[in-house]
């Protein structure tokens, strides 16, 4: 079998839908074995935004995405997206065409010195494939490396000149990396005579079956849930156990103070998520996929690995027939009451809050960086797993209407809001013409306050400095309307109100742009 068709047949056997993709020229001879299969090509308008695509596909469908890239300038723009698919446990397959490496020095087109040397700190494992014998197992080693244990991102390098080349058939099977056996008995024995134990998950707890166990073990043995960003929706957050992001203030750090355990599953703690921001953790209970984060941040009393599914499924054992000394009625009330006083004092949470009743359910939402963004973080509640995409492996700008398109995609059945700020909107609005080229119907909420915002508030208050990070922004419903696409603006939360009221269908692509001045963000 060619190459190339030895290729889109192994993905074909994998189960790909879709393959997000700028074009080259040395990739063409993959278009066109493509071309007669049964996965769709998705071309998007730069290789970044094609990394952002397959991401946002990856996270609300669990599956690995593949991201086809070209040579040289096609390789370099794939970076960002790596390390933020690295940086959140994001599993893609990136496959990268390369020219003849004998030829490099000679000075062929797109030619680099070791390509891979661009990605060994920033993916979870690089192959580069040698010859026509190795190419099928590569794959095969790449693709089961992305989905194993800690997921990530996998690069695996292609030599051009084997896509029209007859190559070994069949790949290598059984590469997965083993799963480790868990053993309940040291988490039973640290759990003996705790009379308030806490639960902080993260998003190894989106794994398929974990919830309805999770939920089984809060609300019949009386324990509070606390999740990190990652965690988001693995418990519905308006249940009567789930009291929000771990990094929030008010009742969130009631509960931390007063736990004589916290049992964190499937969760880094890392710095940025939880010790930078205020979280202060007593005897600890650290259970991981594996022992990458264990005592990084916090020192644990207990440190373990395990399958979450089994971890919860032990922990459900374990805590059956106990009903713990929280008072779970007060916790709910005490937040509610901290929520109204937000609503009252703050204009981002009352952002936040309003989306939240005017968007269905079961909306798929992805949020750029950006204040409103910020403030959805910890206060927006989030109803099912896989449903709150934010970019917290690096933090990268630009990510949210690439992202949107991939989980549209990835969950076509399910309405899609992306939130994003002009300065993020404005560097990948080209990618409105991918939302009407493949029919797209995502809702684009652009928070346009004429400037970097977060950074903007931080000149000022730092440093005395107004203006430094404004924006020239173009016409935005200009901008929308050109590439067909319905758009509106307002100025305040009561218009905003009537559009999604009025004019939102979830069935065609719209662009709402929310024209609002700079607000506090939420650590203030």
């Amino acid at each position: 079998m060619l190459g190339n068709r030895a290729i889109v047949h192994f993905l074909e056997g994998k189960g790909v839908r879709y393959i997000f993709h700028l074009p080259g020229i040395h990739a063409l001879p993959l278009n066109r074995a493509l071309a007669g299969s049964n996965i769709t090509v998705l071309t998007a308008r730069h290789e970044s935004h094609a990394g952002f695509m397959a991401d946002g596909f990856s996270r609300v469908t669990g599956e690995a995405a593949v991201l086809l890239v070209t040579p040289g300038p096609g390789l370099g723009n794939v970076v960002a997206s790596c390390m933020e698919a690295h940086g959140d446990d994001v599993p893609l397959l990136i496959i990268a065409v390369e020219v003849e490496r004998k030829r490099v020095e000679k000075g062929i087109l797109h030619g680099i010195r070791e390509p891979e040397a661009l990605f060994r700190n920033i993916a979870k494992a690089v192959f580069v494939v040698s010859g026509e014998t190795d190419l099928l197992a590569m794959l095969e080693a790449s693709f089961c490396t992305a989905v194993s244990a800690r997921r990530g991102p996998v690069v695996v390098f292609v030599p051009y000149r084997l896509l029209e080349k007859e190559v070994a058939l069949p790949g290598r099977e059984n590469v997965a990396e083993p799963e480790r056996e868990f053993d309940p008995e040291p988490l039973e024995r640290a759990l003996e005579g705790v009379r308030k134990p806490v639960i902080v998950g993260g998003g190894g707890l989106m794994e398929d079956g974990v919830r309805v166990l999770l939920e089984a073990v809060c609300r019949d043995s009386a324990v509070p849930f606390l999740s990190t960003t990652g965690g988001k929706g693995v418990l519905r957050e308006d249940s009567e156990c789930a009291l929000g992001n771990v990094a929030a203030k008010g009742v969130a750090r009631e509960v931390l103070r007063a736990a004589d355990a916290t049992i964190a599953l499937g969760t880094r703690l890392r710095d940025v998520d939880a010790k930078k921001r205020g979280v202060k953790l007593g005897r600890l209970v650290h259970i991981d996929i594996d022992d990458r984060w264990l005592g990084c941040n916090y020192q644990p009393d207990l440190a373990m690995v395990g399958r979450m599914k089994k971890v919860v499924e032990s922990l459900r054992h374990i805590m059956k027939g106990k009903t713990f000394s929280w008072d779970m009625e007060r916790l709910k009330t005490t937040q509610g009451r901290e929520e109204a006083l937000l609503e009252a004092d703050h204009v981002g949470f009352r952002i936040v809050s309003l989306l939240r009743r005017l968007i269905p359910d079961e909306t798929i939402t992805v949020w750029d960086l950006n204040l409103v963004a910020y403030w959805a973080e910890l206060y927006f509640p989030a109803f099912y797993p896989r449903s709150f995409l934010t970019p917290r492996g690096i933090s990268p700008i630009f990510y949210g209407l690439p992202a949107a398109c991939g989980a549209k995609l990835g969950r076509p059945e399910r309405p899609c809001l992306c939130v994003t700020g002009d300065g993020s909107f404005s560097a990948v609005a080209g990618e409105l013409a991918t939302v009407t080229k493949y029919h797209i119907p995502i809702v684009i909420l652009v928070y346009n306050n004429g400037a970097f915002g977060v950074l903007e508030d931080y000149m000022r208050k730092r440093y005395g400095v107004s203006h430094a990070m404004e924006l020239d922004n173009p016409d935005l419903l200009g901008l929308a309307r050109a590439f067909g696409i319905k758009a509106k603006r307002t100025r305040s939360l009561e218009g905003l109100e009537r559009i999604f009221r009025s004019d939102i269908s979830w069935n065609e692509p719209y662009l709402i742009e929310f024209r609002y001045p700079l607000f506090p963000p939420p650590w203030e």
